[in-house]
């Protein structure tokens, strides 16, 4: 079964969750998605590699079309393989955003500074230890960012260099999009460094550990 849903005009995290709520029902093979920029296809692109789902974007004027496309559920495949006299086929591997498949460590920031202080001294220590973390060798999954957060993505952060080195090591950098937006960086941080709250969500979830200083 396919499905058409018009996610233009809504705000973040809506269009994935919507989204989520249609391929939730195991029937639906496909969805075809109308978004508004590219943040909300990179949005739904992670969204349907969660999933083991194909993902096409076609930008079309003023929006995207977006379409993602799946095979049969597990279920299907069971009962059409056990059908024809063959061994049920395993399951996808899990993938980050799923729950049960523990990953490793994020590091989740939802401000700007390490502690409650001095606000340019706590700004100055946590960007000492996000180095710290990348000097000692540790290599988080991900590192997520909310509310104030973000900031720490803008051009002029003491915080924004060591986290291009994290990202430049393989370490997913990753702003809440709702925020971005709200303290006026949309312009600012690179759209595939957008993401949304129902991903931010999902990774600390999936997590082995969540550091959040």
């Amino acid at each position: 079964m396919e499905e058409r849903i018009d996610l233009r005009g809504l705000t973040c995290p809506e269009p994935v969750l919507r989204t989520k709520r249609l391929l939730d029902d195991q029937s639906i093979l496909k969805v075809e998605a109308l978004v508004d920029d590219q943040v909300c296809v990179n949005n739904l692109s992670r969204l349907s590699r969660s999933l083991k789902a194909t993902v096409t974007a076609l930008p079309k004027e003023g929006y995207f079309q977006v379409v993602i496309e799946r095979g049969q559920s597990d279920a299907q495949l069971s009962r059409s393989s056990e059908k024809h006299g063959q061994p049920a086929a395993k399951p996808a591997e899990s993938s980050l955003a799923d729950s049960s498949q523990k990953t490793a460590e994020v590091i989740f920031l939802a401000k700007d500074t390490f502690g409650d202080g001095d606000a340019e001294f706590s700004k100055t220590l946590l960007s000492l230890f996000l180095q710290s973390v990348l000097e000692t060798g540790h290599q988080p999954r991900a590192i997520l960012m909310a509310n104030t957060g973000v900031r720490l993505m803008a051009a002029d952060s003491p915080a924004l260099k060591v986290l291009q080195d994290f990202k430049a090591n393989g370490c997913e950098v990753l702003a809440c999009g709702l925020c971005v937006e709200f303290y006026g960086l949309k312009d600012v941080i690179a759209k595939d460094q957008i993401t949304n709250m129902f991903a931010i969500v999902e990774y600390l979830f999936a997590a082995e550990k969540v550091i959040s200083p």
